[in-house]
């Protein structure tokens, strides 16, 4: 009777603890489902295991328990089916479970008309318990094959629609499969006498353990305490002990005579060595099975949304997922792909190391983009080469993978969006990817798929702030900042000789060019020109749209010789763009530039842009479609290459044609307060040399020069009772007064070709201290002209004589200008001014 005994212990003890893990679990409709359907199972095993070892309180009545739960088992097993695949109706599991309850009561009734109780054979010293099955088993039987064949279509469905669940589902179907094939061999006569309906269900459990173990059927919390499961444990290994005493002290006795005196202690240490082996089996299964290490990668899933709700940096908050993700999995190498702002596909952004390759692309319209975007879960690339998704792959997108090393694949999804995917490689010691693994990679998914998405809008809305639309270079305003750390960078660099040039390119006679093709042929020309620009600059630099029709390139460590042959190159591109066209003759197109380089030629950022400004300016003078550079103390240069564009229409003296409308503008306010016209060519003078004293330019000390003419000439629209009142002037007087600086302007503006003065003119009330007007500008941020032209204008009007008061001693006035250097004046400017007139450089007029 006990030859077969151990095919049902075995199956009895499986079920056992798969209940046990469940029973522990947090509950949901598939895990109750599933453990309606152990519940079963253990009824049948329980009842065959109790009948074969002639348990309390009959044989009949655990007999009857094993085919009462043999008749529940098609019904358990559907039910648990349709939960599993999301059928909510219940009709079908009420109709199969009627007929087997009917089937139950009717063999009850009939005392065994379906399948009568079993007699026992013995032959021999063996007994065995041997069935006389009828043609009412048929009956059964063919309920059986109906509910097979109803779950078989049921799956077929689900199959179809999602083939990673039917692969992670697949063992169960084939341990059910090898049940009910078991039970169905029964009536053979092969196998009559033999169990193989209990060794099918050992099978059976075995396929069970193996869908939870390895494929991670379901996710199972640990309601309870690890502790209490190992009593119960304990407490289900000394019931089972106890019923196997007396065939433990029968083979000892029996088979090993020589240890008969110590069987007691045999059967003890063999009891406690089982039961230790059990536990160990037990924990080990319930590590496997249960949450492992959730609190900690809780901790980091923590953690990690903390961290990343502080940076709005797309790399920053890659690299935080590239570590969490190596540091609670152990993942060899790690790839994040994001969508780039093209939208044509999803490009390697950051991986876990920078030597790594980058270069995998994978498109929109890639079977696994598809397929990530439509399951919304990770997925395992050896589940993924099961379906017809990889074999709809590309061999180049199937060997990208492959060359990688990837083993799982992760979607970053904001709603139906798929903003990134990330690719794992294999685990140290090429650890498999278990079922919480995947879970958690899920979490952390959907935590980091919103930062990623926010922090690529972010920088698409930085860059957006800081490009110039049409052109797609920096704009005006991020012109300045780059500007910025580009000198701080070249000032903290300690290489000898290293300078920061500053190229501005602006185009001849753009706005003809509108008026002859069309605003729309303009932008595609400003179009052309940038990536003119852009295409020469490269990475030596950056280029920025200055203004509507200029240009600016930003060039880190580059001399005035290197940023004149850049400036050549691209402005005899331009020159040449036009003539590529086909469809019918356009305007040339040329471009004048300006060159200036800190420190050689400018002191600061200010100067820097200024002196690069009035290089611009010379070139438009100088006939255009040249490069001039800014060099300090000498005559603006002509690049070489542009000396063959220019000649014949430079002049010796440029500013000589301005001579007299200049003359014209002086003489109607000399008509009106013949003061303002003297005080006019003093000032031109003293400021004419205190610039080239201070070692100006030649077009700077024109430009101060004519800017002196020029300053007071608003003083044509001061009533005469202002400016030749006696006394002091009264506020609101004075308010009057102060308005001639905006009316010089005002008539200066409506010269273009005398415009460039306007800096200077505007700022020569203003104060060192910033407590001057009209703007109150301060320091350095008044134009250097206007700060010469506010000490020459200030010293003129202390030593001239006016209605108001006598002209003041000339030692004076100088003390004036010391005393007040500093407040009132530019202290370098002063101090220079001050020793041109002791050294009788500058004759006091």
């Amino acid at each position: 009777m006990q030859t077969f005994v151990v095919f049902s212990l075995i199956a009895l003890l499986c079920y056992l603890i798969l209940l046990l893990a469940f029973l522990a679990a947090k509950k949901n409709k598939i895990i109750n489902a599933f453990i309606i359907l152990l519940i079963v199972f253990i009824m049948w095993t329980t009842g065959s295991f109790g009948m074969r070892i002639g348990l309390f309180p009959s044989t009949s009545f655990w007999f009857y328990l094993s085919i009462d739960g043999l008749f529940l088992l098609p019904p358990a097993f559907f039910n648990f089916i349709t939960v599993y695949i999301g059928d909510n109706s219940t009709f079908f599991k009420k109709f199969w479970f009627g007929w087997s309850l009917f089937f139950i009561a009717v063999n009850h009734l009939t005392s065994g008309f379906i399948i009568a109780a079993p007699h026992l054979e013995t032959t021999g010293n063996s007994s065995r318990f041997v069935y006389d099955l009828g043609i009412p088993v048929l009956i059964p039987a063919i309920f059986t094959i109906l509910v097979i064949a109803h779950i078989l279509i049921q799956l077929f469905r689900f199959g179809k629609s999602d083939e990673m669940a039917r692969n992670r589902f697949l063992p169960i179907g084939i341990g059910i499969f090898v049940l009910f094939l078991g039970n169905l061999a029964t009536v053979l006569p092969l196998f009559k006498g033999f169990p193989i309906d209990i060794l099918s269900g050992v099978v059976n459990a075995f396929f069970m353990f193996y869908a939870l173990y390895r494929r991670h059927l379901f996710r199972l919390t640990l309601l309870v305490s690890r502790s209490t499961c190992y009593i119960i444990s304990g407490i289900l290994a000394i019931i089972l002990f106890c019923n196997l005493i007396d065939p433990m002290q029968y083979f000892v006795t029996h088979n090993l005579p020589l240890f008969a005196e110590h069987s007691v202690l045999i059967i003890a240490v063999t009891f406690t060595l089982s039961t230790l082996l059990f536990y160990s089996l037990l924990k080990h299964f319930f590590d496997k099975v249960f949450i492992r290490d959730e609190i900690i990668q809780a901790n980091y899933l923590k953690d990690f949304t903390t961290q990343i709700s502080h940076t709005l940096n797309v790399n920053d908050v890659l690299q935080l997922l590239i570590e969490v993700i190596q540091n609670t999995m152990d993942v060899e190498k790690v790839y994040i792909c994001v969508k780039d702002f093209s939208g044509d596909g999803y490009r390697i952004q950051e991986s876990s190391s920078p030597l790594d390759e980058r270069s995998m692309f994978i498109r929109n319209d890639n079977p696994l983009a598809i397929y990530l975007e439509a399951n919304k879960q990770c997925v395992l690339v050896q589940d993924l080469r099961r379906t017809s998704i990889y074999r709809s792959m590309w061999e180049l997108e199937k060997n990208q993978l492959a060359t990688l090393g990837i083993q799982c694949v992760l979607p970053l999804l904001d709603g139906n969006d798929l903003v990134g995917i990330a690719l794992l490689s294999n685990k140290a010691r090429n650890t498999k990817f278990s079922y919480d693994d995947m879970n958690f990679l899920d979490s952390l998914a959907s935590v980091s798929s919103v930062a990623v998405k926010n922090s690529r809008l972010y920088e698409k809305a930085f860059m957006e702030a800081r490009t110039d639309e049409l052109t797609g270079l920096l704009n005006r305003k991020y012109f300045y900042e780059v500007l910025e750390k580009s000198y701080q960078e070249t000032l903290s660099s300690h290489s000898d000789g290293k300078e920061l040039a500053l190229l501005i390119i602006n185009l001849d006679d753009f706005k003809l060019f509108n008026q002859l093709y069309g605003n729309v042929e303009g932008d595609v020309a400003l179009q052309n020109v940038s990536h003119i620009i852009s295409g020469s600059v490269g990475n030596h630099g950056h280029v920025a749209r200055y203004g509507g029709k200029e240009f600016a390139v930003i060039l880190p460590g580059f001399d005035i010789l290197s940023a004149n042959n850049l400036a050549e190159t691209i402005r005899s591109q331009i020159m040449n763009m036009n003539r590529q066209a086909t469809d019918y003759a356009m305007k040339m197109l040329t471009a004048s530039c300006g060159i200036c380089a800190i420190p050689s030629a400018a002191s600061d950022l200010k100067q820097l842009v200024n002196n690069t400004d009035m290089a611009v300016y010379n070139a438009k003078r100088r006939g255009k479609n040249c490069t001039v550079i800014y060099s300090a103390g000498q005559p603006p240069i002509i690049a070489e290459k542009s000396l063959d564009v220019v000649e014949g229409t430079f002049k010796p003296n440029v500013y000589d044609e301005y001579a007299a409308t200049i003359h014209a503008l002086t003489a109607a306010i000399d008509v009106k307060d013949h003061y303002t016209y003297s005080h006019s060519q003093n000032v031109c003078y003293y400021a004419t040399e205190l610039a080239r004293a201070y070692n100006l330019n030649a077009d700077c000390v024109e430009i101060v020069k004519e800017a002196a003419l020029l300053h007071d000439i608003g003083k044509i629209g001061i009533p005469e009772s202002i400016l030749q009142k006696p006394s002091k002037l009264t506020p609101d007087e004075f308010e009057i007064m102060k308005s001639h600086v905006e009316q010089s302007i005002n008539i200066i503006r409506h010269l273009p070709s005398l415009d460039y003065v306007i800096p200077a003119v505007l700022g020569h009330h203003e104060r060192y201290d910033g407590k001057g007007y009209p703007r109150q500008l301060k320091g350095q941020n008044i134009p250097l002209l206007a700060r010469v032209l506010c000490v020459a204008d200030s010293f003129d009007a202390m030593v001239s004589k006016r209605p108001y008061k006598s002209a003041l001693d000339i030692n004076y006035a100088l003390s004036q200008l010391e005393d007040n250097s500093g407040t009132q004046f530019d202290p370098e400017l002063a101090k220079l001014f001050i020793q041109l007139v002791n050294t009788h450089v500058i004759t006091v007029r």
